[in-house]
């Protein structure tokens, strides 16, 4: 990996043995080998690390209102993975289409429950039809005048925008006039920004092959994960067949995705158990499932103070 404004090399002298490492470590294509936190314990660790190549992310300022913070300045339980740069898009820029999900949250105090709604059409500059929010099979009462907080992904980017309710309709089926917006608050979700995950995952050697072990993705991204497992799944360069569900609010997205090993190493779990950890590629995902990965990341990145 060339050197960029976001990666530097990792010096010898910056990896103390006993102790915590202030930064997550990656190889030269970008993977993540260690979390902030991880202790190294020998030389011949931090040898074998640095016959790799190893790089970590540095702070870097963005232009404009919106700050870049990476392994420096975040605490070890949020992930250290940086901000996304935030700009202003035209309405017509995220290119909704019919069936697309968006998220609408009231800004009323104190409310913070998200509901999931579905494009039906937009009817430029007028208004965005949208589905009724169901939660559980029930119809969520909407008032006409409302306004609402929504959240909507397009490609990889991430964009948000107020509307109001112009009309709450019953007729001929549920369905809501949102106000059409001037414009969208867009943020790029990078592949490499990574959520918190406890996710279950089946790994086999193979799309119809018998399963060969189980093990728990701890982080998650678009493009890859952090696994971890009581058992070896492989060496690195291995491909597998992974199988996993990934849920957020009333969204569930299962997946089922050839990966690629690109890291191996062990580390001891939160009760002290040691595992075998990986860092694992994703093939190429679904749009369906991606979207749920980003909303993931996104979500993160919000309770971070995005």
């Amino acid at each position: 990996m060339v050197e960029d404004s976001y990666m530097v090399p990792v010096r010898k002298a910056e990896i103390e043995l006993g102790k915590p490492l202030g930064f997550a470590v990656y190889d030269t294509d970008r993977n993540l080998l260690l979390n902030r936190g991880v202790v190294v314990t020998t030389d011949n660790q931090v040898e074998v690390l640095l016959q790799k190549g190893l790089f970590r992310e540095r702070v870097r300022e963005k232009s404009g209102h919106v700050a870049a913070r990476l392994d420096d300045d975040k605490p070890a339980e949020a992930g250290g993975y940086g901000k996304p740069q935030e700009e202003s898009l035209s309405f017509d820029a995220i290119k909704l289409m019919p069936g697309d999900a968006l998220q609408l949250q009231p800004m009323l105090e104190g409310q913070t429950e998200r509901f999931t709604v579905h494009v039906i059409g937009v009817m430029k500059p007028k208004s965005v039809l949208v589905t009724m929010p169901i939660v559980e099979g029930k119809l969520i009462f909407v008032r006409d005048g409302q306004t609402y907080l929504v959240r909507a992904f397009s490609g990889l980017n991430v964009c948000a925008f107020k509307a109001r309710v112009l009309k709450s309709q019953l007729q001929p089926f549920p369905y809501l006039h949102l106000s059409y917006p001037d414009s969208v608050q867009a943020m790029r979700i990078r592949r490499a920004m990574r959520a918190p995950a406890g996710i279950i995952v089946a790994a086999q050697q193979s799309e119809e092959g018998k399963p060969i072990g189980a093990g728990k993705l701890v982080d998650i991204s678009v493009g890859g994960a952090k696994m971890v497992s009581p058992m070896s799944l492989g060496q690195k360069g291995d491909s597998l067949w992974l199988s996993f569900k990934v849920k957020l609010g009333d969204m569930e997205e299962y997946v089922k995705t050839p990966v690629v090993i690109r890291s191996t190493g062990e580390e001891e779990d939160d009760q002290g158990k040691r595992m075998k950890s990986f860092g694992i590629q994703f093939g190429e995902l679904g749009q369906s499932q991606r979207l749920i990965i980003m909303n993931l990341v996104y979500q993160h990145l919000l309770k971070e103070g995005v």
